[in-house]
Parts: C-alpha cells; sequence; structure tokens
C-alpha cells in the first residue's frame, strides 16, 4: 500500500487527507510494523497486543479517527459539528511542548555558585558557570529546535501526537510512558512507529509502564541512571486526569524529588575522611548480632510528646536508642536513654550534645563523627556508616546499611541488625496537618504549625492528615528497605505519622512488653564491639588507592576528550560520564562516593550552563569542562594524598 514505505509525509497528512480504507490500510501496517518490533525487543507486549480488546478500540469514520468505549458506548474525544476532535487535540500537544501550556515543564535548581567552603568543587561549578555568563549566556533557557529531554507521558490517548513528535524531533533524551489501559496502548499501536520512538533516543532509553501502578524500584532506576538529564529539565504531559493517572504522577514526583537530594561533595567527604582518622576507631562494630531484648528507637518528631509515658514505663523492658536531638526531650521527661545515636559529620555536634546534655550516656557513632563530639563521651562505640567514602576506606568487613538520610534511619538500622524486636517512637516520617515538625523541649525550641509548600499527602499510620516531602519520602524508603532486609522479629510503628510499609502500626495501650533481663542484653551489645586491629576489620592498604585512583580519573577524562558540538550530543556524554561514576561506585565505594558528589555537580552545571547559551554551538564550553575537570581533579587527588599520607593507618 502507498503508505507502508518510509516516504509519506507524516501522520497528520495521512488521517487529514486519506479515506477511510487509506487510513485502515496504514494503520493496520503500522499495526504489524509493532508487532514486529516488539516480537524481538518485547515479547511479553507481543503476545499481550494480539489479545481482544475489553474495553476500547479505535474508530475510523467519516468524522475522522476517534477511540470508542464500546462498554459505555462513547467517545473518548467529543464529535463537533459532525467532526472528531481527536486529531485536533493531539497536534495541539505536539505542537512545541518547551512553551506549549499542555505541557508541564519540572526545571532544576538555578545556576548558583558555590562559597568558598567548597575550594575544590568551586573550581568547576563557579569555573563553568562563569565561563557561560561571560560567553553570552542568558536567564532564559534554550533547546534546539530538533531535541526534546527527558519526556514524562501519562496517557497516550491514541498517541498521535507522540507519534508527531516522533517525526519532527532528531533525538529524545529519554522518555517513560504510562498508559492505565492495555486497550488504550494497543490503540496507539496503530499510530506510533515505536521502533522509530526508540531509536530517537539514547541506548533506547525509554520504559513502558501499563495497566496496573508503577513499579517504584523501575521508576528510581530510570532517574538514578540517568541523573543528571533528568535533574536539569523534564516535561510532563498528562492526556487525561484519572485518578490512576494522578497516582502514578505522584510517584514520579516522589521518586525523582529523592534522587534531587543528596549528591553530597568532595569537600563533605574529606570532612568525614579527616574524622575518622583523627580519632581512635576502638571499639568498633565488627560484626552485628541479635541481643535478646526489643530495642526503642526514638527520633524527635512531634508524636514523642504523647509517647514518653509509654517509654517512661516501659524503659527497663527495652534498649533505648536516642537519635541525635531526641535526646533533651528524652532527659527532660526524666528518661535517660541507654545509648546517644549520632552519625552526621557537622563541626557543631558537639554544642548541642552539650546542651541536651550527653553526660554519662554512652554515645553509639559512625566513625565520621566529628572529634569535639566524640570527646564528649564517657564511653563511645563506633560503627562503620555505608554510604560515606569514610566508611569504605581501607574496606572494612562490615558496615552499617540503610542509615540516611535521618539519624532515625541510623537508629532503626543499628536497632534492626542488633535487636530482637523494634519500636519506632517519634519516627513520623512526615508532617501532621497542625502539630509541630519536632518534639516540645527540643534543640529547635519554639516552630510554627505547617505543612512545607512542597509537601504531598501520603498514607498515614493512623490519620488521614501526613505529609511527606522528598527527605522524609528518602527516610521511610530507607525505612522499609531496612526492615525488608534485615527482618527483626517483630516492628511496630507508634507513630501518628507516615505508614511505613513492613511496620505494623498499633498503639502503645494495645500491647505489653515481656520482661527481659536489660542490663545482661546491654552488656551483650556492647560486647559486639571490638579492636579492629586484633579482629583483622580493615582489609585493604592506603596505598593501593593511589594506583586506582589515575585509572578512574583517565576514563573520566577519556570521555571529556570526546567531540561535543551540540546540546544533544554534550546531554548524551554527561549521562554517559554519570553511568562511569556510577559503575566505580560499586566497584571501588572509596573512590566512587569521594568524588561522585563534586563531579555530579559538575556534570550538572554544565548542562545548566548549555542552557543559558542562546545556540547550539557547544565546542567551546565543551573544551572549558575538559579543562576545569583537569584542574580540579589534579587539586583533588593531590590534597587527598597529603590527607592519606598524613596520618596513621587504622
Amino acid at each position: 500500500m502507498k503508505y507502508q514505505n518510509q516516504n509519506y509525509k507524516g501522520i497528520v497528512e495521512i488521517l487529514q487527507n486519506s479515506s477511510c480504507e487509506e487510513i485502515e490500510s496504514f494503520v493496520s501496517s503500522r499495526f504489524h510494523q509493532n508487532l514486529a518490533f516488539f516480537k524481538t525487543d518485547y515479547p511479553n507486549l507481543f503476545e499481550s497486543l494480539q489479545q481482544p480488546a475489553k474495553e476500547y478500540q479505535l474508530y475510523i469514520g467519516k468524522e475522522g479517527v476517534n477511540i470508542l468505549n464500546f462498554a459505555q458506548n462513547s467517545f473518548l474525544f467529543p464529535i463537533i459539528k459532525g467532526k472528531s476532535t481527536m486529531l485536533e487535540v493531539h497536534q495541539n500537544c505536539a505542537y512545541n511542548p518547551p512553551i506549549n501550556e499542555r505541557w508541564n515543564r519540572i526545571y532544576g535548581t538555578r545556576a548558583e555558585m558555590m562559597s568558598e567552603e567548597f575550594p575544590y568543587s568551586s573550581i568547576l561549578v563557579n569555573g563553568i558557570l562563569e565561563f557561560a555568563a561571560d560567553n553570552g549566556g542568558v536567564s532564559a533557557y534554550h533547546l534546539p529546535n530538533d531535541f526534546l529531554p527527558s519526556l514524562n507521558l501519562f496517557g497516550l490517548g491514541g498517541g498521535i501526537f507522540l507519534q508527531i513528535l516522533a517525526e519532527n524531533y532528531s533525538k529524545f533524551q529519554n522518555f517513560f510512558i504510562f498508559e492505565e489501559s492495555f486497550d488504550l496502548f494497543r490503540i496507539a499501536c496503530f499510530f506510533v512507529d515505536f521502533a522509530l520512538l526508540f531509536s530517537k533516543t539514547e541506548h533506547r532509553a525509554g520504559y513502558i509502564f501499563l495497566e496496573s501502578m508503577m513499579k517504584r524500584d523501575y521508576i528510581n532506576h530510570f532517574f538514578l541512571t540517568r541523573k543528571i538529564s533528568t535533574s536539569i529539565v523534564r516535561f510532563e504531559l498528562m492526556m487525561y486526569q484519572t485518578p490512576m493517572n494522578q497516582s502514578a504522577r505522584g510517584i514520579v514526583f516522589e521518586t525523582h524529588s529523592q534522587t534531587l537530594r543528596g549528591w553530597g561533595t568532595y569537600e563533605d567527604e574529606m570532612r568525614g575522611i579527616l574524622n575518622k582518622l583523627n580519632f581512635p576507631l576502638n571499639p568498633i562494630l565488627i560484626e552485628p548480632k541479635r541481643i535478646n531484648a526489643p530495642i526503642c528507637v526514638i527520633a524527635n518528631g512531634p508524636s514523642l510528646d504523647f509517647l514518653l509515658p509509654f517509654i517512661k514505663e516501659n524503659q527497663k523492658n527495652m534498649i533505648l536508642f536516642s537519635c541525635g536531638t531526641a535526646l533533651k526531650p528524652l532527659l527532660n521527661a526524666g528518661i535517660t536513654p541507654d545509648f546517644q545515636i549520632e552519625i552526621e559529620r557537622h563541626d557543631y555536634l558537639d554544642e548541642v550534645l552539650r546542651e541536651a546534655p550527653l553526660g554519662e550516656i554512652p554515645l553509639l557513632c559512625a566513625t565520621v563523627l566529628d572529634k569535639k563530639a566524640k570527646n564528649l563521651a564517657k564511653e563511645i562505640y563506633l560503627f562503620e556508616r555505608d554510604g560515606s567514602s569514610a566508611a569504605d576506606l581501607n574496606a572494612p568487613k562490615f558496615k552499617v546499611r540503610f542509615s540516611a538520610p535521618l539519624i532515625g534511619n541510623a537508629g532503626a538500622a543499628l536497632a534492626s541488625y542488633l535487636g530482637s524486636d523494634v519500636i519506632l517512637c517519634g519516627l513520623d516520617c512526615g508532617y501532621k496537618k497542625g502539630a509541630k515538625k519536632h518534639a516540645q523541649n527540643s534543640y529547635y525550641g519554639e516552630e510554627e504549625a505547617e505543612i512545607p509548600t512542597d509537601a504531598y499527602p501520603v498514607a498515614g499510620n493512623f490519620s488521614n492528615d501526613i505529609y511527606s516531602d522528598a527527605l522524609y519520602s528518602l527516610s521511610r524508603t530507607a525505612l522499609e528497605e531496612a526492615f525488608r532486609a534485615l527482618k527483626p522479629f517483630h516492628i511496630l510503628n507508634l507513630n501518628d505519622g507516615a505508614k511505613i510499609a513492613g511496620a505494623q502500626g498499633v498503639h502503645y495501650q494495645d500491647f505489653e512488653l515481656k520482661n527481659i533481663d536489660k542490663a545482661q542484653e546491654i552488656r551483650n551489645l556492647k560486647s559486639l564491639f571490638k579492636n579492629p586491629k586484633n579482629e583483622n576489620f580493615y582489609t585493604k592498604d592506603t596505598q593501593k588507592y593511589f594506583f586506582e585512583i589515575p585509572a578512574f580519573q583517565n576514563k573520566i577524562y577519556d570521555s571529556f576528550k570526546v567531540k561535543v558540538e551540540s546540546k544533544k550530543e554534550l546531554f548524551i556524554v554527561l549521562d554517559q560520564i554519570f553511568e562511569i561514576i556510577s559503575k566505580e561506585g560499586q566497584k571501588n565505594p572509596f573512590i566512587g562516593i569521594l568524588f561522585s558528589g563534586t563531579l555530579s555537580h559538575f556534570l550538572y552545571a554544565i548542562a545548566l550552563a548549555s542552557l543559558h547559551l542562546p545556540h547550539d554551538s557547544m565546542q567551546n564550553l565543551w573544551q572549558k569542562a575538559q579543562t576545569l575537570y583537569v584542574e580540579a581533579m589534579e587539586a583533588m587527588v593531590n590534597h587527598l594524598r597529603e590527607v592519606l599520607l598524613s596520618k596513621v593507618e587504622h
């Protein structure tokens, strides 16, 4: 048939100027092309596409093309004056997404210089932003006319608009599609050339989710593996508002928000390394074993206020882990915790602990803690906190996982490793309408009871008025992963905060704790912390890093030498460099984590700088990026060498 070859002028002309018979011939041909594509690449889709429709089917008639809901005997798109509006709606959706009001454009942070606290990271970030500003940079964003970044599509409604985009743009950085009805996706296969669509992305960077809710793991993978390009800008289109589409969009928003947090910097990581090297590493948690006692993890959320009586009454039958700023409210209530948990590198933590005060309470803390805070403790127990380069220095045999982003996560992770059961108090992981962010009488003083503007509703443990943001969402996700992986016998969530999967929501009046020999179980817990030298706990010589770092350094430098002329090519290479950094983090966490934050900020700044240039010529920007990379990496590596060689190895 005339439309089976690749010389037709486009989907719009076909649908506007062809007879019903010609359109039927075209869509049949397109559908079979897609079947052949999916049979090879996505066999599950191939099988499902051949099943009979249950609710929706394509309509081709004198009114034009439309989608018939035969269960309700109605069209998806209105018929006005005897003409279907489906094609018109899709044309409107396909028109210039960067300025089209139908599209929601989510941009990352604006250009921002780094302060003098980041002498190495600022070489990169400030250097590239200043170069763009000095070479014609403008405040507005500019994308080339034939390139679109990350596309997030909630409902295709037949997909004609997507085919128009595929025909008119030479490149999509990546995309994902959520379609709640398989029938509707099948109809899109009559119009969209999916082989063409996937070929327009880099490494077939497209995800398709059908019928059921999106899987968070897949969405998380989508954003994490394309962290730079998706962080800069993504374009959303919701073809139609339905509860499932809106819920899917909420999952995407939450997951994407998580990837935008906690990038860190070289300077942050080095602070942790110096803190570790400046304090003896004895005793340290060598190998986790369960004691025969529940551990109550106490954080500083507002639920702590009504849980203090429970904690006080039952403290003899559970070990109390006070997390961060929960210490002061506990002491004010006459409760002395058994351990104070701390994980942060901040140099002002000693002031917080003095104010509480820490007193005789044993300090159970990460090795990255500032020396001044460690020195306050009369009794100290250390652990390596996974996710920091300091923890991976010299490759310890054990690290506490799931200990970020909040101190409550570290307490819950330790309790999940060491306790028979875990009881969560004050670990709200969210905001409750009408409640303050923290418990009363805490370090934070008086606070307003307000929900942040960027918060969104989430399922509550007991209530329906709980809200979360990116940080609380990350914290809740980490808790759920910890409980799933470490499997304490029972996990009780006593808080009027967010629902936490894997933790049983229960009111403290509804259960009783059995009697334990608390003093003996505390001794058992402390016995797990030993001298790392006697246990051969650290397994790698520091000197080896000085052979491994140049290989990593050169691998990235080779990517910076790749020819880049346009923004399309720039975005591709930036994601490729980030992939190299990510793989290094998996293979050699010390090196990967140490440099990943600063280099990620640099890649982001390069992409951001490119968008502020009102042209598509990227050679000069890319050459400047290469020069800055060489300068900053040399400075960081020399600084690292100086630090590591000046310290006594542990």
